[in-house]
């Protein structure tokens, strides 16, 4: 798994991220998974080109910690086909009805990806996951509610009022991160995550790891949710007033969908890449049950690493 560069990151993120890699079968998981144990066991000759396919059905499909295959809806494979649905909805959306039925589906979807990509070093239980959910569900309908009601005081006429409105669907969705992150993975930063050494032993369960981990993800949703619910509203606002598209109103949706697959596709590459997913940590940064410690060949250990999740 490269990820020493940035740019390396986002290639990995971006290769995860072909539909492709969704519907590969069983048994292609398995052969990619014996063949690149097979080439770290015994360094059987393969070309670089079926090492890197090998890698990439891998890394999009099998979760690091667990070994088991991600259910195909909740890969990272399939987040543009299910965004897609979901974003339109939101930004679509209009009234009161639509716009908490939006709220809740992106929510619904949100708590299952983020289950299904977390650090698994603690098993959630069932009551966490669904508390999870529906502080989530609550706290993006809520921020609907609130910011369109608070945008129903604004004098009528006022110029901005249109285009806050356009981004109501954004800040809901970054309060229901922070929310539905913090909660569905707070075993992670409260219990602490497996970290590991330099020889992939394990050294320990480090609460502070946890914490920079699910921070880690809860920074780069929102910062790749931004240009998503962003900048295609933005531009419909302003397309819309168009003489193409007041004599067209069928291109409006077609064009948004269009915006949203472009977003999708080159804002979370570029937000994901920004951190390491096998990220590692100085143990001085750690709890002090890390200092000081050696590894099996007595050697001091100076940095970890552990699986920050998706």
């Amino acid at each position: 798994m490269d990820e020493a560069t940035y740019w390396a990151r986002v290639q990995r993120v971006f290769n995860m991220m072909d539909i492709r890699t969704a519907f590969v079968t069983d048994s292609q998981v398995d052969a990619a998974v014996e063949l690149l144990k097979s080439h770290e066991d015994t360094s059987i000759s393969v070309s670089l080109e079926e090492l890197e396919k090998a890698r990439i059905i891998k890394d999009a499909v099998v979760h690091p910690d667990t070994g088991e295959k991600i259910f195909l809806p909740l890969r990272l494979s399939f987040i543009i086909p299910c965004n897609l649905v979901l974003d339109t909805l939101m930004i679509s959306a209009r009234g009161y009805a639509q716009n908490v039925g939006a709220q809740w589906l992106n929510q619904t979807y949100n708590c299952l990806h983020y289950y299904a990509n977390r650090n698994a070093s603690n098993e959630e239980a069932g009551r966490r996951i669904l508390e999870a959910y529906m502080g989530a569900t609550a706290s993006s309908v809520g921020a609907v509610v609130g910011l369109h009601a608070l945008l129903d005081r604004v004098p009528s006429g006022n110029r901005w009022a249109p285009l806050a409105r356009r981004l109501v669907p954004f800040g809901a969705v970054a309060a229901a991160d922070v929310l539905n992150l913090g909660i569905t993975r707070r075993d992670e930063f409260l219990e602490g995550i497996k970290v590991f050494d330099s020889h992939g032993d394990e050294v320990g369960q480090s609460r502070l790891a946890g914490a920079r981990g699910v921070s880690a993800c809860i920074a780069g949703r929102i910062a790749a949710a931004a240009p998503i619910l962003v900048i295609p509203p933005l531009v419909m606002h302003r397309l819309e007033r168009a003489q193409f598209y007041i004599k067209r109103p069928y291109m409006r949706l077609p064009t948004l969908i269009a915006m949203l697959g472009a977003s999708i596709q080159i804002s979370v590459p570029l937000c994901f890449g920004i951190f390491k997913q096998q990220a590692s940590v100085d143990v001085v940064k750690l709890e002090s049950s890390f200092h000081n410690r050696v590894d099996r060949f007595g050697q001091p250990i100076n940095q970890v690493s552990f699986n920050k999740g998706i």
